[in-house]
C-alpha cells in the first residue's frame, strides 16, 4: 500500500490509535476506529471515562451513547437476542448446562424470532422452551418442572408454550426414556455405596414395565418413583412414599396406581431373587385394557345378578298363587332331596315359561275386564271376551277403525283438555288481543303507489283527465276552470262547501268578510272573484 499523497511506501502501522500514516508527508492513509485496547480521557470535570464504545459479538453497530447523543444506536431485534442470550445463559448456570447448550438455544431462539414466535408470548417462556428443546435432543436429565421451579411460573403455562415452538418448528423430539433419570433421583435418595446396585435394580424394572405396557402412555416420572421405590424395598431400604414423591414430583396417587399396575403383572409376583434371575418372555395385557375387561365383566356379572333375582321372585310369587295338587307334585318332582332345583335339566326352563305365559294370559283377562275401557270402546269391556289372541279371526283392517274416535268422546277429550291446560288457552288468547291491539294502533302508512293518468286524444282531454284524477288545490274553483274548456261534463273532484269567515286585516279597526274559505283551513286566505270587500261590515 503506498501513500496517495506522494507516492511513498513508507508507511506506519500504529495499533494504539488504529491509524495507517506515511512517514514522508504524515498523511493518514488508512483509519480503524475499532480497536482492542481500552484507553481512557478526561472528562470537563476531571473524571476519568473510557473512550469508544464496546462491541458485541454479532453486534452490527456500535453504542452511540454520549454528550448530547440520545439512545443506544442498536436495533430492537439485536436487543431482543441480547436480552434472550442473557437469560438462556442464567437458566443454563442454575442448571449445570455448558455453553453449548446455550449456543443452541439461542439459534432456536433466533428461528423463533423470524417466525414472530415470540409476539404475545413472554420471552421468558420461549427462552427456557428454546433450552428444554436442545435438554430433549441431548437427552439429558432435566425435566421441565426444573424449569419451572427455577423461574417459579407454571409447568403447564411453560409446557404449552414448549409443545406450541416445536409444533412451529416441525421438530421430532426422542421419546424421554426413564432410565436417564434413575440415576439422578437415586443420588437424591442418599442410598450410600448401594446407589449403583438400586439404580440397575431401578432399571431393570423400568424395562420390564416398558414390556408389560405400564410404560407407554405414562409420564417418566411416575415409572421411576415406582421403580425406585421397589428398588429401595429390595435392597432393605425403607423409603417411605412421601419422600419418594418429594423426590420425583409426582402426586401420590399416581404413585399408588403404578405400583398396583406392576402387582397385576406376572413380574409382580416372582421373589427377588427369581426376578433378579428370570426374565419373563409373556408380556401382560396394557392396564387400561385389564381395567375396562374388569368393569365389564363387574357390570356383566351384575346385570345376571338382578335378572336372576327377577327370575326367583317371579316364580316364588306365582308358586304362592297357585297352591293346587298338580303344582306341588310337579316341583315335588323337579325339586331335588335337598329341596333344591335342579339347574342342569330343561324341565325348569320349560316350566318357568309356561308359568309366565299364564301369569300374562291372567294379567290381560283383567285388564280385559276393567271398566275404564268402556271409554275407548264398550265391545272391549265384556265379561265374554276371550283373551286367546288365536281365536280372533276377526283382525282386518276394519279393526283400525276402533282406535277413531267419536264426536262424543272428541267433545269429552277436548273438554278434558281445555280443562288441564286452561292457563295456557288464557295466555294464548291474551297474547292475540294484545297482537290486535298494537297492530290497530299502528298508522296506515300512505300508499306510495303514483295515479296513472291516461293521456288524451288532444290537449283538452289529457287536461281534463288530469283535473279527474289529481286534486291540485282546494282554493281553485273547478267550475269556472270548467267553464274555460267549455266542457259542461268534465269530471270535477268534489269541493268542501264554503262558508263566511271574518279574518282581521292588517289594520287593528278593518275585518275582512272571505267567502269561499274552507272550514278545515286555519290562518289567512286570499280572497277570490266572489269575495266582497266592506271596510265598514262587522
Amino acid at each position: 500500500m503506498g501513500c496517495r499523497n506522494c507516492g511513498g511506501t513508507e508507511i506506519e502501522h500504529e495499533s494504539s490509535r488504529g491509524m495507517s500514516y506515511c512517514v514522508s508527508c504524515g498523511e493518514v492513509c488508512e483509519e480503524n476506529t475499532i480497536v482492542a485496547e481500552v484507553t481512557f480521557g478526561e472528562a470537563a470535570s476531571g473524571a476519568a471515562i473510557v473512550q469508544g464504545s464496546f462491541v458485541r459479538a454479532g453486534q452490527t453497530r456500535a453504542n452511540m451513547g454520549g454528550p448530547g447523543r440520545h439512545g443506544s444506536g442498536q436495533e430492537s431485534r439485536e436487543i431482543t437476542l441480547y436480552n434472550s442470550r442473557r437469560r438462556i445463559q442464567r437458566l443454563a448456570t442454575a442448571l449445570n448446562l455448558s455453553e453449548h447448550y446455550v449456543d443452541s438455544a439461542q439459534r432456536f431462539f433466533t428461528l423463533a424470532l423470524n417466525l414472530n414466535f415470540t409476539r404475545g408470548r413472554r420471552s421468558i417462556y420461549v427462552s427456557a422452551a428454546c433450552l428444554y428443546i436442545v435438554c430433549r435432543q441431548e437427552k439429558g436429565s432435566q425435566m421441565l418442572i426444573d424449569f419451572s421451579d427455577i423461574l417459579q411460573v407454571s409447568v403447564f403455562k411453560l409446557g404449552a408454550t414448549f409443545v406450541k415452538l416445536v409444533n412451529m418448528l416441525n421438530l421430532q423430539l426422542p421419546i424421554v426414556d426413564p432410565t436417564i433419570y434413575i440415576s439422578r433421583f437415586a443420588s437424591m435418595l442418599e442410598f450410600g455405596d448401594k446407589t449403583q446396585q438400586v439404580c440397575m435394580d431401578a432399571i431393570r424394572l423400568v424395562q420390564r414395565m416398558e414390556r408389560d405396557w405400564i410404560r407407554t402412555g405414562r409420564r417418566p416420572s411416575g415409572i421411576c418413583g415406582a421403580c425406585l421405590l421397589i428398588a429401595a424395598r429390595m435392597h432393605n431400604f425403607r423409603r417411605t412414599q412421601k419422600e419418594i414423591i418429594r423426590v420425583v414430583k409426582i402426586a401420590d396417587g399416581t404413585l399408588r396406581r403404578r405400583l398396583e399396575e406392576f402387582r397385576n403383572t406376572p413380574s409382580g409376583s416372582l421373589t427377588v431373587a427369581d426376578f433378579r434371575g428370570l426374565w419373563l418372555e409373556q408380556s401382560a395385557d396394557p392396564p387400561a385394557f385389564t381395567r375396562n375387561r374388569i368393569k365389564a365383566r363387574k357390570a356383566f356379572l351384575e346385570q345376571q345378578r338382578k335378572a336372576g333375582n327377577v327370575q326367583s321372585r317371579i316364580v316364588n310369587a306365582l308358586r304362592a298363587r297357585d297352591n293346587d295338587d298338580d303344582y306341588d307334585e310337579q316341583t315335588d318332582d323337579e325339586e331335588g332331596p335337598d329341596g333344591e332345583l335342579d339347574e342342569s335339566g330343561d324341565g325348569e326352563d320349560a316350566h318357568f315359561d309356561k308359568v309366565v305365559e299364564d301369569a300374562f294370559r291372567d294379567e290381560f283377562s283383567q285388564y280385559l275386564k276393567n271398566g275404564a275401557l268402556k271409554l275407548i270402546s264398550p265391545e272391549v269391556a265384556t265379561d265374554d271376551y276371550n283373551p286367546d289372541v288365536s281365536t280372533w279371526s276377526e283382525l282386518d283392517d276394519d279393526e283400525v277403525s276402533n282406535i277413531m274416535l267419536t264426536e262424543d268422546e272428541v267433545k269429552l277429550k277436548t273438554e278434558i283438555w281445555d280443562r288441564e291446560n286452561k292457563e295456557f288457552m288464557e295466555e294464548r288468547e291474551r297474547k292475540r288481543l294484545a297482537k290486535e291491539a298494537e297492530i290497530g294502533g299502528r298508522k296506515r302508512r300512505r300508499s306510495t303507489k303514483k295515479k296513472v293518468v291516461v293521456a288524451g286524444a288532444t290537449p283538452l282531454e289529457s287536461a281534463q283527465n288530469m283535473l279527474a284524477t289529481r286534486r291540485l288545490s282546494k282554493k281553485i274553483n273547478y267550475d269556472v276552470l270548467g267553464k274555460l274548456f267549455d266542457n259542461s261534463i268534465a269530471t270535477r273532484p268534489k269541493v268542501e262547501p264554503l262558508n263566511t269567515t271574518m279574518i282581521p286585516s292588517a289594520a287593528p279597526s278593518r275585518m275582512i268578510s272571505v267567502v269561499g274559505t274552507p272550514t278545515q283551513q286555519s290562518g289567512f286566505a286570499t280572497p277570490t272573484q266572489e269575495t266582497a270587500f266592506s271596510p265598514t261590515q262587522a
